[in-house]
């Protein structure tokens, strides 16, 4: 019989804990998205070694959340419209696709999953928390996707996560947005009690419409102030 080796696991290296702070500062909106910050300033705010730094940071670049120029440095990763359009197309298809599914599998159990996510989110919606608030709108997309046992789908859909995430966090800056994602929820989950194929896909278009042109809201505000102080 073949022997097998593992190396022993690990504590998070200095890298990790650098990287996991810094993701949440993305999330969370709390990263330069207007000006880039250097390495060297970064370094000197965490107080730590550019080394580990600049690996973390790397990683980050990879999963597209942050963009780096030599010389300049880092700033959050903006998408142009053409992207932003085929991600949420990408989106659309997918999830309108798994209704069929969803109503031939969906149970009440199911039906009080879905509600619980939602509930959760109008809790955090309370707090304020938008980070939270967004990874249980993933949540809450995912479970349709496990619902429907359509795990191909889910695998498209969680090559976005981070995109989702970014994205989704900027959309609920737009005031009120959080309290319409709740109930644009709730829509969803009042088609699949009544199994209502036509109502759910428009229910979950105009979720994600919605979504999309609340993050293009965003940008060009952000725009127009980037312009303003040129």
């Amino acid at each position: 019989m073949e022997n097998f080796h593992f190396d022993s696991i690990k504590t998070k290296t200095l890298k990790d804990i650098i990287y996991n702070k810094l993701k949440a500062r993305i999330m969370y909106n709390q990263f330069p998205s207007s000006h880039y910050i250097t390495e060297q300033n970064l370094a000197g705010q965490l107080e730590v070694s550019r080394t580990p730094l600049r690996e973390a940071m790397m990683e980050l670049v990879n999963e597209e959340l942050i963009e780096f120029k030599p010389r300049k440095g880092y700033k959050v990763r903006e998408y142009s419209e053409n992207e932003i359009d085929q991600i949420f197309l990408l989106r659309r298809v997918i999830e309108c696709e798994i209704i069929k599914p969803l109503f031939d599998n969906i149970t009440t159990d199911h039906l009080k999953v879905l509600k619980g996510i939602t509930q959760k989110q109008r809790k955090f919606m309370e707090l304020d928390d938008g980070f939270e608030f967004i990874n249980l709108d993933k949540e809450f997309h995912r479970e349709m996707f496990l619902i429907s046992g359509y795990n191909i789908f889910l695998r498209s859909y969680d090559v976005f996560h981070n995109l989702t995430i970014l994205i989704g966090s900027q959309a609920i800056r737009e005031r009120g947005r959080m309290e319409e994602v709740v109930q644009e929820h709730n829509d969803i989950i009042a088609s699949l009690e009544n199994r209502d194929h036509k109502l759910m896909e428009q229910a979950v278009t105009y979720h994600l419409t919605r979504t999309k042109n609340m993050y293009a809201n965003v940008q060009k505000k952000k725009q127009d102030n980037d312009n303003e102080y040129q």
